[in-house]
């Protein structure tokens, strides 16, 4: 089924029942200050006008004071009636938030005041428009971004086609599986507020510190820590993470996948660029396909998982029509009741273990080179391609490498290796994270040890921005990526020949390290992408830049603009000469 990618209010931000309660409380705070205001014009100018507090709040974000009598100083002549009390920033704040726009860059209280205007048109206008359906999977989009409120609305060119969690959870769901590495309790409840009245939700997460409240805030919740150093592998796994990001939400009639880039913290899904890739799946009915490569994948995938959850298997009675009588089943067992053979991708998934025989090729960089080996399309790609490598966090960068290069030319057996091109690293300089809404704060999502910094090959860096791009990619340019893709483009950067969307950063842990001549794929992390090319979708691919073809949406420019004399790669650990908006020299 195809997505509906039509941006409306209600779509990104609840029902119509949600939608008129919070419209008609805005509304009337509005009507109830212009209504005081005509009083007090009425009334007889008081001698000495009631003092106001000097203006000491933090506009950039945060929690703001909702003192009304905080108005910013400076000279102006005394008005002939007393003026209305000042809006609450706080309030403003709220309802700009819930029109879709962004407050990030509101550095004045005019700016607040006059997004606040446009705020209340807006969701004027949201009420009159028709519910939109929600979106499933691409419509004309191999993948999609996700909203990203602080580049603005859903009617950003940086927002187009974008998804939201909302999005990934409307309906009626029953049931869901929640995997991630960062999950907020108070952000989990705030924008996945579905999934806490569901009759079955299980949670797999990789960071303790981040969860410390998900227990209380989602009390129906069955609650795994994978944290790798915390579990029995037969071997050592200290550096290993549970780094994947997916949804598996079941209907009565149907299973939602969805596999994404963002932790379950505010800063990621409100600031940051981010990827999603979501298909619907029909229940397994006679005479479909016994099993397809996404559904093995998909099961091995959580075979590794159950290896370390109790409590399975269990009854998956009354949780949809794909379950009857009250057979005990895991969840890899209740996959198997659902038909992934029109999926429009492949699966990349990454387990901890030592793979070799029949998983050799299972996992991380291995999958990838036997899936293009067999539907890369080998012969359409270019001696003039260029394959461009963009992460969120930089380990020690040659090994890795080495082994995505070999990948990313496997050949077919008996046929030739695609042309071989060179690698480019897409990594924000230094500027560009000042720059960003965030500044130098953007640097908690980019890890990057000076010491790797300095490893990477000059020769490959590429910028995150560049001039003269689409308006897709010119929206972005301040949103600092948590997305990552690997892609081979063309030269003029218009068409895609295939892509990767992923959890996986550039580093062996995620993408494994070859053991034993290379009978051997040694893997630390769990990680969850999808591999695209025009033989999985049936279409050719492009580029925002490009004309024809389902899109593939990178957010940076293609080709992107070289490193310059002069550019510096950040760093997390570095201090910067040039201070961001906030007057910080760097991330640390």
């Amino acid at each position: 089924a195809g997505t509906i990618c039509a941006p409306s209010f209600r779509r990104f931000y609840g029902n119509a029942a949600t939608l008129e309660v919070r419209l008609r409380s805005v509304i009337s705070k509005r009507d109830a200050w212009r209504h005081q205001s005509q009083l007090w014009i009425a009334m007889e100018t008081p001698s000495e006008p009631h003092p106001k507090k000097p203006c000491t709040v933090d506009l950039r974000g945060g929690e703001e004071s909702d003192d009304s009598s905080v108005v910013f100083t400076g000279s102006a002549p005394a008005p002939p009636a007393p003026a209305p009390p000042a809006k609450s920033i706080k309030v403003m704040k709220e309802a700009i938030r819930a029109a879709g726009l962004g407050t990030s860059d509101l550095l004045e209280r005019s700016h607040v005041e006059e997004r606040y205007e446009q705020a209340l048109a807006r969701l004027e206008e949201a009420d009159k428009a028709p519910s939109a359906a929600p979106a499933t999977s691409s419509n004309g989009y191999a993948w999609q971004p996700l909203l990203t409120r602080a580049i603005g609305g859903a009617d950003s060119p940086g927002n187009r086609c974008a998804l939201s969690f909302a999005d990934v959870m409307a309906g009626s769901p029953l049931w869901a599986v929640v995997s991630n590495f960062q999950i907020n309790g108070h952000t989990f409840k705030k924008y996945c507020s579905p999934l806490l009245s569901v009759e079955r939700l299980i949670v797999f997460h990789g960071c303790a510190r981040s969860a410390r409240d998900l227990r209380s805030c989602a009390p129906n919740a069955t609650i795994y820590d994978m944290t790798p150093k915390k579990l029995s592998f037969g071997f050592k796994n200290d550096y290993g993470c549970h780094h994947s990001k997916a949804f598996l939400i079941g209907f009565d009639d149907s299973l939602r996948v969805a596999i994404h880039t963002a932790n379950i913290i505010s800063c990621d899904i409100n600031n940051k660029t981010q990827g999603i890739w979501m298909q619907n799946f029909p229940i397994k009915k006679a005479g479909a396909p016994a099993t397809s490569d996404f559904e093995e994948q998909l099961v091995k995938y959580f075979l590794s998982l159950q290896k370390h959850a109790a409590r399975m298997p269990q009854s998956w009675m009354g949780l949809g029509a794909a379950f009857g009588g009250d057979e005990q089943l895991t969840i890899a067992q209740a996959l198997r009741k659902f038909d992934f053979s029109g999926a429009k991708a492949r699966l990349v998934a990454s387990t901890p273990g030592y793979h070799s025989g029949a998983d050799l090729h299972s996992f991380g960089a291995n999958r990838v080179a036997a899936l293009l080996a067999n539907e890369g399309d080998a012969a359409a790609q270019k001696p003039t391609d260029k394959i461009y490598c963009q992460f969120s966090s930089l380990s020690s960068p040659t090994k890795p490498l080495a082994v995505l290069k070999a990948a990313f030319h496997a050949p077919k057996r008996l046929c030739p290796s695609p042309p071989e091109v060179d690698l480019s690293i897409v990594w924000p300089t230094a500027a560009e994270v000042c720059a960003s809404v965030e500044g130098y704060g953007a640097g908690g999502a980019l890890p990057s040890a000076q010491k790797n910094v300095d490893k990477a090959p000059r020769e490959m860096l590429c910028r995150w921005t560049k001039d003269g791009s689409s308006d897709f990619v010119t929206a972005r340019r301040r949103a600092m990526p948590h997305i990552k893709t690997w892609t081979r483009v063309s030269g003029d950067g218009s068409t895609v020949r295939w892509s990767v969307l992923t959890s996986a950063n550039l580093s062996g842990g995620a993408w494994g390290n070859v053991r034993d001549g290379g009978r051997t794929l040694f893997i630390m992390h769990w990680e969850l992408g999808v591999l695209v090319t025009p033989s999985i979708l049936g279409a050719p691919l492009r580029t925002t830049q490009g004309s024809e073809g389902a899109i593939v949406p990178l957010p940076f420019p293609c080709p992107p603009r070289p490193y310059a004399q002069g550019d510096v790669p950040f760093s997390w650990e570095a201090r910067y000469e040039t201070p961001d908006r906030w007057g910080k020299h760097g991330t640390r």
